[in-house]
């Protein structure tokens, strides 16, 4: 069934349903234990791990959850700008593909958080769960490459068919292209993948899907006159 005619006359709707979903995310990542807690305490020791852990079995199996939803989110809000911008092309191949890869990952990385508390219920599984819980730092972090290619393909439409005003879209320029050099970036200073660059890719991304929300819900369509131009008949 061809959906294309449906989506153009529901641009307005698509649009604001991103940016609710955007605010949604917003509101997850704000909340209790969005932020990491833990899990980025580099100075925490093995023990101090396993107490946590063994304490706090039902959060962190809800936290895991929480994560991969709101993961799960952004994957839709991405999907819905892509349409908006009624492209079909390899640019929106290639930034639905990259949103899928990142929603992937984050699903991956809630299994890991649902067997780090189901292995702290688990006696004499000390070292399973230290060796789980380093596993759910890290992964933290293996999601950024591709949603930067995927925000830097979003961008791209958006510039192109003129559905975000400019200063977001060179904001998810910036956004996407720290993305794809912060863990080079990390490495290079201490040979790990979390560090310094952490706390900015929160902040910034943040940022961005904030504003893109807000921006699509008080104004949805950005391109709205310049299509209305483009269907006034010609004079003979």
């Amino acid at each position: 069934m061809d959906t294309g005619g449906w989506e153009d006359r529901h641009r307005v709707l698509m649009a604001r349903l991103a940016g609710i979903m955007g605010v949604v995310f917003v509101a997850i990542s704000v909340g209790p234990g969005g932020l990491g807690g833990p899990l980025f305490d580099n100075n925490i020791s093995a023990p101090q791990i396993v107490d946590w852990v063994n304490n706090n079995g039902a959060g962190i199996a809800v936290d895991g959850f929480v994560g991969a939803v709101g993961a799960t989110i952004v994957f839709l809000m991405f999907v819905l700008l892509v349409r908006i911008t009624a492209d079909r092309g390899v640019l929106a191949v290639i930034a639905l593909s990259s949103t899928a890869a990142f929603v992937a990952i984050d699903w991956v990385h809630a299994g890991v958080y649902y067997a780090m508390a189901d292995a702290g219920q688990r006696g004499q599984a000390d070292a399973g769960v230290v060796a789980l819980f380093s596993l759910a730092k890290m992964m933290t972090f293996a999601d950024g490459f591709v949603i930067g290619i995927a925000v830097v393909a979003t961008s791209l439409l958006a510039m192109l068919s003129r559905t975000l005003p400019w200063p977001l879209v060179w904001l998810g320029f910036v956004m996407g292209g720290y993305h794809l050099v912060e863990t080079p970036i990390q490495l290079a200073i201490n040979h790990r993948a979390n560090g310094v660059t952490g706390p900015i890719d929160v902040l910034i991304s943040l940022i961005w899907v904030g504003a893109v929300a807000l921006v699509l819900l008080i104004k949805p369509i950005w391109n709205a006159p310049a299509r209305a131009s483009a269907t006034v008949p010609m004079a003979s």
